[in-house]
């Protein structure tokens, strides 16, 4: 999906990874992340974040959900991270990393929530009023009030499987006055998820009817008396969205693709962020039809369409064969590709993809590099998934 803008907007990171996977540095299933593109991104979006009045927390699950990472984004601009459920949430808290938004998407469990609160998150999202209730008692507990958001949905939103659920946006008003009597949580807010989707014609970012229910629940809470300090509209957050968000009257994002260049709309236009990321594995071997690739970093909403093949930096750039999308019902052993017209390809080649991706639900190991653009690249950070 992302393979010819990378190629593109940036080569380097493509010859740096086959560089280190020959190397030796990196084995095969790894992905590569290009620090000093990454800081530029996050620099970009916090810089565009303070001229439009607006809150970012960044999202890690996306590039493996790392203390390193964490505290690199937090260094250069964005200072708090979202996490979508505890797992993430503990790994950068123990890792000093701060704590911007808990539970959305992922409720903490019940017996979870006073570790939570540890983390002194500057909110906590809920789904439901029985989710509520744990949570104050347990503040109450911890002679605490957390700030939460509510997490709202109505009719003909568009949620993804396995996403649903929320406070309902017809039935906010009566519950309002029992979340409001909870005294281990104050309401600050509202969110919901996605508040974007690519447009048709794939030149723009459009709304998506969840942003008109978020900011009809916001209008609910302050019918109520409220104070509503957060309006939180995530998805595709980015320095295209952030000043149509701000617009709105949304207060809050929570970039995650943009962070690499790799939101959708990065398919198809040049946005400020550049591509960041890029998979390296290893040609392994061959049958009748195709070559067979080592995987475990393969993602089922990759859109894949091809990878770049080499044992150097000079021909891989130009050696691209089509790569096949991975059969949802296997386990991604390894991965397809075509034979290629015009050049010969070894077992124990290269492979570099660049699709989208979610790096935490991968078996893939992670590679942090620095002086890639300078052309000497340096692995800083090696994280291994076992």
């Amino acid at each position: 999906m992302f393979l010819d803008v990378t190629k593109r907007r940036n080569p380097k990171l493509i010859q740096s990874g086959v560089t280190l996977h020959q190397s030796g540095q990196i084995p095969p299933n790894t992905y590569v992340i290009d620090l000093d593109i990454l800081g530029e991104n996050v620099a970009a979006m916090a810089e565009t974040a303070k001229n439009h009045d607006f809150t970012l927390y960044f999202m890690s699950k996306q590039l493996g959900r790392l203390p390193f990472i964490g505290r690199f984004i937090a260094e250069r601009g964005i200072e708090k991270a979202v996490a979508v459920e505890f797992d993430e949430a503990k790994t950068l808290a123990e890792g000093g990393v701060k704590m911007g938004n808990v539970g959305h998407l992922v409720q903490p469990g019940k017996n979870q929530w006073k570790e939570v609160l540890s983390w002194n998150p500057e909110v906590i999202t809920l789904f439901s009023l029985a989710r509520a209730r744990q949570l104050s008692e347990a503040a109450v507990q911890l002679d605490k009030v957390q700030d939460v958001l509510l997490r709202v949905y109505a009719e003909g939103d568009m949620i993804y499987p396995g996403q649903q659920g929320g406070f309902r946006l017809e039935k906010l008003d009566e519950e309002l006055s029992e979340l409001a009597r909870l005294p281990g949580i104050n309401l600050a807010g509202v969110t919901t998820f996605p508040n974007f989707q690519l447009s048709e014609d794939k030149k723009s970012m459009e709304p998506t009817p969840n942003l008109t229910t978020l900011l009809k629940a916001k209008e609910v809470l302050e019918g109520k008396g409220i104070t509503v300090k957060q309006v939180n509209g995530p998805s595709a957050t980015s320095c295209e969205t952030i000043p149509l968000l701000a617009e709105e009257g949304v207060t809050h994002g929570e970039p995650g693709h943009a962070l690499t260049g790799t939101t959708p709309l990065h398919a198809y236009r040049d946005l400020p962020e550049k591509p960041a990321i890029v998979y390296v594995t290893e040609v392994s071997h061959q049958d009748q039809d195709h070559y067979y690739v080592m995987g475990g970093g393969y993602y089922g909403r990759s859109h894949l369409t091809g990878c770049l093949i080499g044992d150097n930096e000079k021909d891989i750039l130009k050696q691209r064969v089509k790569a096949i999308e991975p059969d949802s019902e296997a386990i991604d052993y390894y991965g397809a590709i075509k034979k290629p017209d015009g050049f010969q390809i070894s077992e124990g080649d290269t492979a570099v993809f660049s699709f989208r991706t979610q790096v935490f639900v991968t078996r893939a190991h992670i590679a942090l590099v620095k002086g890639i653009q300078s052309g000497k690249p340096q692995l800083v950070h090696f994280e291994r998934k076992w």
